[in-house]
């Protein structure tokens, strides 16, 4: 076995402060109270030791603060607020965003993987690499743990020409001369960016870090002769044959010539002067770029490096085509013409992110050159110039050159395990195999012709948005499965956020008009003197404009101001928007959808369950039964050839497996509590099963994942559904994540191991290979719980229909299957967008799998992964699952606001996804419960709203009923 090969960071924290995503502010009005939520609620203390620099015009609270919003919502007096910092906005552009610089200086200081909590929080789908998920392997083809197990992963790569063919002599000696090669030990050159662009000191950080790595870097032709060239070995260099000299140059590695007319013979020029030197030529990525590449590897190229613009877009006319299909293109060229194995190919232009070197790796290329993203290693802003591009700021790229070039070495680092990561997931050993590799990969355009063409028609550009159909007034309806109603539970904070800010100047009188005409409580006279206006409940100028009552128009002084609050802004995703977020919160407070015109149905993905409707008949005689007769149960074992007990939930939602570890114990009896009152169940996760959660044992889940983390057999015995976790879909691949800050005594006595030792699951079962050994495991708990049901969890690899069927063979009863854009306490951040594909792609082509093997009457269907309200579990039902597993949304009902610091340290700053014994007795089991059932309670009284105006008396009408659904990007069959 050859060495392993391992880049060993160390920390190289930045010399400039990073610009912060936020920055806070506060009005006038403080109390002078004598306790502080800048000091009491402040779980990092970030108030405790800021300091203001005033050079770089930069507050460290700001760059410090996770943005919990604690002191914002616990302030007396509400007089302290966040906005969004417009020099962060400033950063990058539209492809080199202010989030991806802001990832590589951390890699850079750090050099470790990035991890977070909370699941996935960007669009659906977006251009370029976002266009693009890595397969990963499950069962039948085992993944490999290049990272914390003892597998040697290789990311070697040989560049330069190959031989197409081998002879041997009579002797059996090689009889073929072989070309020169360079073998670099990951699939990454560095490339020195314009020089214009950068300092000496920075060309030299470069080049070193090249030395540093193994790798390779490309410099002009000057600094070869020059600056570097005592760095000969490490280079790469740019060679212009009109107006450079080779007896100038050292033993330098490689020599790469424009592509021109003259290319061949400057090639031959230089293999005149020194044969051993590997050369490469320049082709740019334009419409004429692959019959230029065929031509030179047919005419003994060694490398072609293939150049796109540094957003990733081609040139020429194809300025509008990504550089993965134009990779692709000349992949495919070569292939097709049999000399693709022949000639390396190098491809630079958008390459920012550890993904895109897999990615593009899978569309054809041999290795990547890194420019761009060196520049924010070195601690560039980026920030745009509408004439220049990039420009960056005087002081950037003015580092020490061993300072910048460690920070290089760090973000190869984690590149690299991330890269490992990728690799693994897929059960690839070698990155020379993941090359040209499309089977292993998922494509947005293809999964969309492949799963939602069949169901909604053609996709056109130009379809009309279909229109969604929404109830318009308020539902009042019990839901009486449960026995439980909801009750009134108000947030836990002060001050409740709202879209709009409310003023009222010193011109005001208080006249009380303003209170006379608002009919959501947003003014009010109390004691001859108005109140603070209570914002949150606003429902904006326009609303009430068209209503004819606005009151900052009826106002006699003109004291009143409504705008949008700033705060509202700075908090939520793409997936999960403030908006959203408030929304849950009004039904974990109410039992019911807000009444205040908040979107509490879909996110703003632009994809998925947030561009599909329910499509709802205009007439249907219903007369003969009210929404609350609708029956949402399930059952769970529909297995005829089974004699365990036929388990039914009241509705057709179960709770995700959370661990402890991952979230405190008064968070897992409070789900126990919820979901004991909905007859449905929670899950233990992979953390072992706490003895306070014995009472609630019927509706308790026990989880045996990978680690077989507190699994005992008496727990087995305890748990009416044992579900075998083989991934999850946050981190498919990779095996669960707990970071050792959270490993307490506690918890290491319950997973029986060491206090502050990070824990992560190994990936797979080391005892499963095949269906086979598959049953065997189901086989081994059937025999230790002879009354318990099976559930199996599968992440969404390309083949999980496969999956779904085998486990059924199994023996399974339930197939629960989690797509990638589920939460997380803690996960690899290139895991949660870019491996397996979303759920729901996933649904319907399990379903139909299913029913086209004659077995989907025989299982229940789960789905999870990115399910957030009662709409998107109805849309789930409708594209083929039984009922769905939720968790994220249960966390928003306990007043999480998604800031993602739940994997390390304290934890979660609100107390939800902790294990810090302060922090966990923030709010007690009575409180979150009913929380839970509130939000419980909405969901079931809209979706019982949802099958009535269907005309279905059961959930179970639903399944697999995708003709009621439409979707805005396709014209419907």
């Amino acid at each position: 076995m050859p060495k392993k090969y391992q880049i060993h960071p160390k920390p190289a924290p930045p010399i400039f402060e990073p610009i912060a995503r936020l920055t806070a502010i506060e009005v006038e009005g403080c109390l002078g109270c004598l306790q502080c939520v800048k000091r009491s609620s402040c779980v990092f203390r970030v108030y405790d030791h800021r300091h203001f620099n005033a050079v770089q015009v930069i507050d460290t609270c700001d760059t410090e603060c996770v943005n919990c919003m604690r002191c914002v919502q616990e302030c007396k007096k509400n007089i302290i607020g966040r906005v969004i910092n417009p020099r962060y906005l400033a950063m990058g552009d539209s492809y080199w965003t202010p989030s991806m610089i802001e990832s590589i200086w951390k890699m850079a200081a750090s050099g470790k993987i990035p991890v977070s909590g909370a699941g996935y929080r960007g669009p659906f789908c977006g251009p370029g690499f976002d266009q693009m998920w890595t397969d990963m392997s499950e069962i039948v083809r085992p993944t490999r743990d290049g990272i914390h197990g003892r597998e040697y992963i290789s990311t070697v790569v040989e560049l330069g020409r190959k031989p197409s063919h081998l002879a041997f002599d009579d002797k059996g000696r090689l009889a073929v001369d072989m070309p020169p090669c360079l073998e670099i030990p990951l699939p990454i050159i560095l490339g020195s960016p314009e020089r214009k662009l950068i300092h000496d000191d920075a060309l030299e950080a470069i080049v070193q870090a090249a030395k540093d790595t193994g790798t390779l870097a490309i410099v002009d032709f000057p600094d070869a002769t020059g600056l570097v060239g005592h760095q000969a070995g490490s280079l790469i260099v740019r060679f212009d044959p009109l107006t450079d000299s080779l007896e100038e140059l050292g033993d330098v590695a490689g020599i790469l010539v424009p592509d021109g007319e003259e290319v061949l013979d400057a090639i031959a020029a230089i293999k005149r002067w020194k044969p051993s030197v590997v050369t490469g030529v320049k082709v740019r990525l334009d419409e004429h770029a692959a019959d230029r590449s065929l031509f030179l590897a047919g005419h003994g190229a060694e490398i072609l490096y293939l150049q796109a613009d540094h957003r990733g877009n081609g040139f020429g006319a194809e300025t509008d085509v990504f550089v993965t299909r134009l990779m692709r293109r000349v992949h495919m060229k070569l292939v097709e013409a049999s000399v693709r194995g022949e000639v390396s190919i190098l491809v630079s232009g958008g390459i920012g992110m550890a993904e895109h070197v897999a990615k593009i790796v899978i569309c054809g290329a041999d290795a990547v050159v890194v420019d761009t993203a060196l520049r924010a290693a070195m601690e560039s802003r980026l920030e745009n110039d509408a004439v220049d591009g990039f420009v960056d700021p005087p002081q950037s790229g003015k580092l020490p050159a061993a300072h910048a070039a460690q920070r290089i070495v760090n973000l190869l680092a984690a590149w690299h395990a991330q890269l490992l990561e990728v690799m693994g997931a897929m059960g690839m050993r070698e990155v020379r195999r993941l090359r040209g590799e499309v089977g292993r990969a998922m494509f947005f355009e293809d999964l969309e012709k492949g799963h939602f063409a069949p169901i909604f028609g053609e996709r056109r550009a130009d379809a009309a948005p279909a229109e969604a159909d929404y109830p318009g007034a308020a539902i009042d309806w019990v839901y009486p499965a449960s026995g439980t109603k909801a009750d009134h539970c108000p947030s836990r904070f002060r001050n409740p956020f709202g879209k709009f800010r409310v003023t009222r100047s010193s011109a005001c009188i208080a006249c009380g008009k303003c209170a006379d005409i608002c009919a959501y409580g947003v003014h009010v006279m109390a004691g001859g003197r108005l109140l603070a206006p209570r914002s949150a409940k606003c429902r904006g100028a326009d609303h009430c404009r068209n209503l004819g009552r606005f009151c900052g128009d009826l106002c006699p002084t003109e004291a009143i101001r409504v705008g949008d609050d700033p705060s509202f802004q700075t908090f939520g995703d793409p997936r999960w928007p403030a908006e959203l977020i408030v929304a849950t919160w009004s039904e974990a407070e109410t039992g019911r959808p807000p009444e205040n015109g908040l979107e509490y149905r879909v996110g703003k993905s632009g994809g998925g369950f947030d561009r599909i409707d329910i499509q709802f008949p205009k007439t249907m005689d219903r007369a003969d039964f009210s929404p609350s007769e609708v029956d949402l149960s399930v059952p769970l074992n529909r297995r005829t050839d089974d004699n365990r007990p036929r388990l039914t939930i009241g509705f057709p939602v179960y709770g995700g497996g959370m661990s402890f570890g991952s979230v405190s114990l008064t968070t897992m009896v409070s789900r126990a509590m919820a979901y004991k009152a909905f007859g449905s169940f929670t899950c233990t996760g992979e953390g072992g099963y706490p003895e306070v959660l014995k009472p609630y044992r019927d509706n308790v889940i026990t989880q045996v994942a990978t680690g077989l983390f507190g699994v005992r057999e008496e727990t087995i015995q305890w748990a009416p559904i044992v579900e075998f976790k083989y991934a999850q879909g946050a981190k498919p691949g990779l095996g669960g994540h707990l970071l050792g800050d959270k490993v307490t005594p506690a918890v290491a006595k319950m997973r029986e191991a060491v206090e502050g030792n990070a824990l992560f699951s190994p990936f797979p079962f080391h005892s499963v290979y095949s269906v086979e050994d598959h049953k065997k495991h189901i086989d081994w708990i059937k025999a230790v719980n002879e009354r318990a049901l099976i559930s199996v969890k599968v992440s969404t690899p390309t083949d999980v229909d496969m999956v779904a069927v085998g486990s059924y063979y199994a023996g399974a009863h339930i197939v629960h299957i989690d797509g990638s854009y589920g939460g997380t306490g803690a996960a690899p951040d290139i895991a949660k967008k870019n491996i397996a594909m979303p759920i729901e792609y996933a649904i319907p082509k399990v379903h139909q799998f299913l029913k086209n093997e004659g077995v989907r009457d025989q299982i229940t269907l789960i789905a999870s992964g990115g399910i957030r309200t009662a709409w998107d579990i109805a849309k789930a039902i409708a594209l083929g699952a039984d009922g769905v597993v939720i968790g994220t949304a249960e966390m928003i009902a306990l007043e999480c606001i998604r800031c993602a610091a739940c994997e390390s340290g304290r934890g979660c700053p609100r107390g939800i996804a902790t294990t810090d014994p302060e922090l966990s007795t923030m709010y007690s089991t009575d409180y979150a419960s009913q929380r839970l059932i509130n939000l419980f309670h909405s969901f079931a009284v809209q979706l019982q709203d949802i099958l009535w105006r269907l005309g279905m008396r059961s959930v179970r009408e639903l399944v697999g009923r995708s003709d009621v659904l439409v979707h805005r990007d396709y014209g419907k069959r």
